[in-house]
This record gives C-alpha cells, sequence and structure tokens, in this order.
C-alpha cells in the first residue's frame, strides 16, 4: 500500500489541530474611568449620584465640582442666594432641596437623585464609616 496521497492530507490535519488548541490572548485591563473620583483640596459636601456619579462642594460651596461617571469633570458656579441653593453651567444643574438632591441634564432632560455623604473627623467622605 502506497501512503505517498494520505501525507497531504495528514499533514492538513495535524496543521488544523495545532492551531485549534492556540491559548486566547491574556485580556488587557481598561484604565480605571477618571469619572466619580475625589478632588483635590478642601470639600465642604460630598453627594454621590446615581450612575456613579460624584458632586463635591468647594470653595465655601460657591462651586459644584461633578466628576462624572463618563470622566468628564465639570464645575458648575453657585446661583446667588437661590433658593433651593442651585449651582449651574453648560446644561447641567445641581439642586439640594430640603427633601431632595438632584443632578439634572437639561439637554436629555435626565434627573439623577444623590445623596450627602457623611465624612468622618478627617472631613474625607471616603473613610467615613457607614
Amino acid at each position: 500500500m502506497n501512503a505517498a496521497p494520505l501525507l497531504p492530507a495528514l499533514a492538513l490535519l495535524l496543521l488544523t489541530a495545532c492551531g485549534a488548541d492556540a491559548p486566547p490572548a491574556p485580556p488587557t485591563e481598561a484604565p480605571a474611568p477618571v469619572g466619580a473620583q475625589p478632588p483635590t483640596g478642601p470639600v465642604d459636601a460630598t453627594y454621590l449620584c446615581d450612575g456613579g456619579n460624584r458632586v463635591d462642594l468647594v470653595d465655601n460651596r460657591t462651586r459644584a465640582r461633578l466628576a462624572m461617571s463618563d470622566g468628564r469633570v465639570v464645575t458648575l458656579g453657585a446661583m446667588g442666594n437661590s433658593r433651593p441653593p442651585t449651582w449651574s453651567d453648560v446644561g447641567l444643574r445641581f439642586v439640594t432641596g430640603e427633601d431632595y438632591v438632584e443632578l439634572r441634564q437639561d439637554s436629555n432632560g435626565r434627573t439623577l437623585r444623590c445623596e450627602e455623604q457623611v465624612t468622618d473627623d478627617s472631613g474625607d467622605p471616603d473613610t467615613a464609616d457607614s
């Protein structure tokens, strides 16, 4: 019996089998988004909002610094003597009412519920006990 006609088929079978068991490439780690990270410097109050967004009131509550879950950081100015206290700019509005706190985006009408974070003695809400 002549095995010569079977050699190409056998070689193809071996090559196919070797390639099928190749290990998958290791997943690459994506860098953590910069959104919702604490700001540097003194913070007067911190609020965590739905969707992983964070609002820090800074500069004696004259500015609201938003760390958005998509990585954007936006600063809103206080609207002088507004009742309820409101910070606004670039189509965003942060409002702290008596029985609600919310972050609104005017362009899409979306409103996110926010909750003030209690701070420990160091003033850092990230290390406060729950």
